[in-house]
């Protein structure tokens, strides 16, 4: 009981100093003015001016569309490379390790200046400034996806699962995604907020890479940083708000994906 109740204190304190930096941004957009110990002039005209600003809630749409193409895409590769690795070469998986560890080491500006050099004088579509960001950030996100599936799979031992279903009469194809992926929705889900909240934090790549031809939410922040403080926080919290909402939505589906298999 005295190990739960710690357990407990230690958790709301962490809590606790986590959301303060949100807090105080919060507090801070809503005030027209914080010279004192406590702020004044109470107002919500700076949230009414960035939710009713088409270009922000353009650039937000932008934004997600970024986040979401990469993963889907990387994840389908993804499982495609170790369904082969898992039923047919196995001894490929360390190659595919030391493959996919290489974007560590090409993040940020590195990256995205080599993608810019590389392909923009390319036929299209590769010179195109959405499909540029979008593979450059489907490299930036392989390690994660990869290290987060290979786990799941070896959580449930994929190979005696596909075996079970190939003795049942099915092909190794359909047992793999039908039987083992089904079971690492869980695994694939937290992929999911990671890649997510990753790429829709970054602000190098996408703006040494789209530029002015594709604007988004952190090129909007960035913008209203030189302009006003409280729009800016503002931004912050709704941007915050709008991963926490992703989160929610992704749990909320792997529940009830979970929920589903059970009945």
């Amino acid at each position: 009981m005295k190990k739960s109740g710690l357990s407990k204190v230690v958790i709301v304190v962490i809590c606790s100093y986590l959301t303060i930096p949100l807090l105080l941004t919060f507090i801070y957009s809503i005030f027209t003015e914080w010279k004192d110990i406590l702020p004044s002039g109470l107002t919500f005209k700076y949230y009414k001016e960035i939710l009713s600003d088409s270009y922000f809630i353009n650039s937000v749409i932008r934004t997600l569309m970024i986040s979401a193409i990469p993963f889907v895409t990387c994840t389908a590769v993804v499982l495609l490379a170790l369904y082969v690795i898992e039923v047919y070469h196995p001894e490929w998986d360390k190659y595919m390790q030391m493959l996919c560890n290489i974007p560590y080491a090409l993040q940020g500006i590195i990256l995205a200046v080599s993608v810019l050099s590389l392909y923009v004088s390319a036929p299209y579509p590769f010179s195109n400034r959405f499909v540029m960001i979008v593979l450059t950030y489907c490299i930036v996100i392989l390690p994660y996806i990869y290290r987060g599936l290979k786990n799941s799979l070896d959580s449930i031992n994929a190979n005696r699962l596909i075996e079970a279903a190939q003795m049942l009469g099915a092909t190794k194809f359909y047992a793999f995604f039908a039987v083992v992926v089904p079971n690492i929705i869980s695994g694939i889900s937290i992929v999911a907020m990671l890649s997510i909240s990753i790429v829709f934090g970054d602000f190098a790549i996408v703006n040494i890479v789209g530029g002015s031809y594709y604007q988004t939410a952190q090129m909007y922040l960035y913008k209203k940083l030189f302009v006003s403080g409280q729009a800016s926080s503002v931004i912050i919290v709704v941007m915050f708000g709008l991963t926490l909402i992703l989160s929610a939505v992704v749990n909320l589906l792997n529940k009830r994906w979970k929920k589903s298999r059970e009945e």
